[in-house]
């Protein structure tokens, strides 16, 4: 009853929303590790919205102070919402272990989205009942993966990792999500052979989440502003270059085998005129709406908070050392926005891409991977 009044709240009154969020992500770093090729922060675009979401922050590390401060607001605003650390890489936040030892003491649900190559390194914190879901991002079999990342081992390093924590006590649900892209179309069947190995709960494959050129001014002539958007994920990869036969074939397959864990395709698009217009007709909606406008804020090193999560718009809205979470999730600008997208019904231009139009970030129980 009550998650229908929701939806009816979220549906009918956008601008002023009664409940608070389900999720908090976290960017408790401002680097990334790795220098992966479809990836703002890899090619370093990082004037792009999802690059300075992801390392705009002054702040290179969240103070342990900062993040105490936000698992207190939660507690106070909304104790069951989901901390997810997810950017930039967590795993390289010195502060990890002694802010997954604070969460644990608070009973906050936390999850972590990592690159994976720091994971071994950190298995024990992981594990012992403070993370409740760890998801994994890699690119393919271990040539494809480290071409990508451009960073030989990194493969076999985040692979180790998974084994480690696997082996704990009491290890979080672990899954894997790979980012589709002209890279690794054909390696796919390969790389799922090769996670069969591992104690997986899941392997999720995503379609490329991307904002072309001609898509942000596109959207520019009709919103600018707070909504201004920016080309995305297409500076040393292009969508538009996958071979569209290959993949239709590969995911097809791939659909009708089982494996030792479910597959999730995202969405779910395995015929050739559908990814025809997912990959070369971006102007074209495939989601309905956004569901995550109004379940996730997001809380950069600063402290400053980003709409829903890295991959959404830039703008100022406030921080949380000076409002409290209640009043930022109500914000004035956040509630434009809210009211913005639900006046165009549902999705605006530049979010014709995003994974949070296809029915929610994925995976469902963390953050955007």
């Amino acid at each position: 009853m009550l998650a229908r009044v929701r939806k009816a709240n979220e549906r009918f009154l956008p601008g002023h929303l009664v409940f608070g969020p389900t999720h908090v992500v976290l960017g408790v770093n401002n680097f990334c590790n790795l220098r992966c090729m479809m990836c703002d922060v890899g090619t370093e675009n990082e004037e792009t919205n999802f690059g300075a979401n992801l390392v705009g922050a002054k702040t290179r590390y969240m103070p342990l102070d900062l993040f105490e401060r936000i698992v207190a607001e939660m507690k106070a605003f909304c104790p069951d919402a989901h901390l997810a650390l997810a950017f930039t890489e967590p795993l390289a936040w010195p502060l990890l272990d002694d802010a997954l030892a604070h969460a644990r003491e608070h009973g906050m649900h936390v999850s972590i989205t990592t690159n994976g190559l720091l994971l071994e390194r950190h298995a024990d914190a992981v594990a012992n009942g403070a993370c409740k879901y760890l998801s994994v991002s890699l690119d393919g079999p271990e040539d494809v993966h480290d071409r990508i990342r451009r960073r030989t081992g990194s493969y076999a390093r985040a692979v180790a990792g998974i084994q480690s924590v696997a082996a704990k006590k009491d290890p979080p649900r672990i899954s894997v999500y790979c980012a589709i892209s002209e890279f690794n179309v054909g390696a796919l069947r390969q790389f799922l052979r090769d996670m069969s190995g591992l104690p997986l709960e899941r392997v999720g494959l995503l379609h490329n989440i991307f904002v072309t050129g001609p898509q942000a001014e596109n959207h520019n002539r009709l919103y600018d502003g707070d909504l201004h958007a920016t080309p995305s994920n297409v500076f040393l990869s292009d969508p538009a270059k996958i071979d569209l036969e290959l993949l239709s074939a590969e995911l097809s397959e791939i659909a009708a085998t089982e494996y030792p864990f479910p597959v999730v395709i995202q969405p779910g698009l395995t015929a050739r005129p559908d990814l025809e217009v997912y990959y070369r007709k971006p102007e074209v909606f495939i989601g309905r709406r956004c569901i995550d406008a109004n379940r996730m804020i997001m809380i950069d090193s600063d402290g400053e908070a980003i709409p829903v999560h890295g991959r959404c718009f830039r703008f100022p809205i406030a921080n949380i050392r000076n409002k409290s979470l209640a009043e930022i999730w109500r914000h004035p600008k956040l509630a434009e926005m809210r009211r913005a997208l639900h006046r165009a019904g549902g999705l605006l231009p530049a979010c014709s891409r995003c994974c949070s139009g296809f029915g929610g970030a994925i995976p469902k129980n963390t953050a955007v991977v």
